[in-house]
């Protein structure tokens, strides 16, 4: 069975209805997002999860994040499968927990996995948003992070794909690291999909499209068929589309 899957982390920032309107007009079969924000003064909707379910119909895990402070605001995010599939089972693991030294490093970091039923055969979706480091570099902490990511990924025996925003470079440990037990489902890794937006912090500037932060990868059960970054002016990263097979 062929199915297409959407990898976005959609921007705390982004209205959602823009958000929710480019995923109607892409389709997919399973949307994987991260930065859903529950609370954020920013929004007019402030369930952001629930609104994007309820617009599209979709079955969805999605658990909160603990509450953080955020440019001086207090509110909930969350990574979320989004499938038109049912939803067998899901679970959460922390593959970072905050030590209280502060910066973005030092958060509560998620892993979302749901099993899918596809006409009696089980698919499984994992996702993540791993920590910002400052320009992205390797530190001990982000190596600790990747290792607890990398022992949950070997975990599933289906068909399996794993996503999300890693906050990595390719070459960088977590890439190599995930790339030692998943394969690379594509685009093109010199395919660049951050950022479409102004970013400031710490001294670190950038304003251009020059960085490879988001991908998608998918065990040897998992053909890939098609692979493409989707242009749009919604949120700081571009998004990812994938066509595969099971």
């Amino acid at each position: 069975m062929k199915l297409s899957l959407l990898q976005w982390n959609i921007w705390y920032k982004e209205d959602i209805r823009n958000i929710t309107n480019e995923i109607q007009r892409l389709n997919p079969d399973i949307v994987c997002l991260q930065e859903l924000t529950v609370n954020h003064e920013d929004q007019e909707i402030k369930d952001t999860i629930k609104y994007i379910a309820e617009a599209l119909g979709y079955n969805y895990y999605a658990p909160l994040i603990p509450l953080r402070e955020l440019e001086g605001q207090e509110l909930s995010l969350a990574n979320g499968i989004f499938t038109k599939l049912p939803i067998k089972s899901q679970r959460r693991v922390w593959v970072n927990e905050p030590k209280g030294e502060g910066g973005y490093d030092d958060e509560y970091r998620a892993y979302v996995e749901v099993v899918l039923d596809i006409d009696g055969q089980d698919l499984t979706i994992g996702t993540v948003h791993m920590s910002y480091t400052h320009r992205f570099e390797v530190t001990d902490s982000k190596k600790a992070e990747t290792d607890k990511l990398v022992v949950e990924l070997q975990k599933p025996t289906t068909p399996f794909i794993f996503t999300g925003d890693l906050n990595a470079t390719d070459g960088s440990y977590t890439i190599e690291s995930v790339s030692k037990i998943m394969s690379d489902a594509g685009p093109k890794k010199d395919l660049k999909t951050w950022t479409t937006k102004p970013f400031s912090y710490q001294g670190f500037e950038e304003d251009k499209l020059n960085w490879r932060l988001d991908y998608v990868f998918k065990n040897d059960k998992v053909k890939a068929i098609s692979s493409n970054i989707i242009t749009t002016d919604y949120s700081d990263h571009l998004p990812l589309l994938i066509t595969f097979e099971v």
